[in-house]
């Protein structure tokens, strides 16, 4: 996605933008009836994007759904999609709120099922370039067990369209056999599997990192949370990424 584009989008995605507008245009409006439709707009927008089943009911339709695959069954290599790892001030790495991508990953390599496993990233932020993402979880990988011989990495990818086109190139020179284990947070799934689709990788989704989308119903939910408002914005992120490339 063009630059201009990724800014509007992460733009548009969080809820509170649009109450900060609607606020703005509330203080600025002359006429007394837009003044009173932009107030029970900006009440509405709260209510609904601060409504904790709300959100998991769309999650549940969103993302992609919990996968068990079946004993005995190995696939070539797993994909583990980037951006679960941060530089701190030093450029040193650590495990951000997304490393249930590793877990699942282990998991997967551990119980057999994938012999391989390839992690697609390098560094999506452009105003770091001291820290290599896909490097550095390379060697994580190895301190937790996992053979360096069973490890392939590319450090050239900005987002996840590069994922998908880097990967591919490795995949392609190993001439390792399709489908592949497909492995990102839940809600990144459908798009990342699109993009994967479109560069001539048959995929598996695995999905980690869920945010949403597998709580019991709880009456409590209902209330108005902050905390859930700032969740909408990776769900609506998602969702508007999604449809962009779909007609892209």
């Amino acid at each position: 996605m063009h630059a201009i584009a990724s800014v509007i989008v992460n733009f548009i995605a969080a809820p509170l933008n649009w109450i900060l507008v609607l606020f703005f245009l509330y203080l600025y409006a002359r006429s007394g009836i837009l003044k009173k439709r932009l107030l029970i707009t900006m009440i509405l927008v709260f209510l609904v994007f601060s409504n904790g089943w709300l959100l998991n009911t769309y999650a549940r339709f969103w993302q992609t759904a919990p996968k068990e695959i079946p004993a005995g069954t190995t696939y070539s290599c797993g994909i583990l999609l980037g951006g679960f790892a941060s530089p701190d001030e030093r450029n040193a790495g650590y495990f951000n709120a997304a490393a249930d991508r590793v877990i699942q990953t282990i998991k997967l390599y551990k119980g057999e099922h994938i012999r391989y496993i390839l992690i697609s990233g390098g560094n999506g932020k452009k105003d770091n370039k001291a820290f290599n993402e896909g490097a550095w979880v390379r060697g994580e990988l190895v301190a937790m067990g996992v053979p360096d011989s069973v490890i392939l990495y590319e450090d050239k990818s900005l987002n996840t369209a590069d994922n998908a086109l880097q990967s591919k190139k490795i995949l392609d020179s190993m001439a390792l056999p399709a489908p592949y284990i497909l492995i990102s947070s839940a809600n990144h799934l459908p798009r990342a599997s699109l993009l994967f689709e479109r560069a001539g990788l048959k995929t598996i989704p695995f999905p980690a990192n869920y945010v949403a989308g597998r709580e019991k119903f709880q009456w409590k939910g209902i209330l108005p949370s902050f905390g859930v408002m700032m969740e909408w914005k990776f769900f609506i992120k998602e969702t508007l990424s999604y449809w962009l490339y779909k007609f892209i």
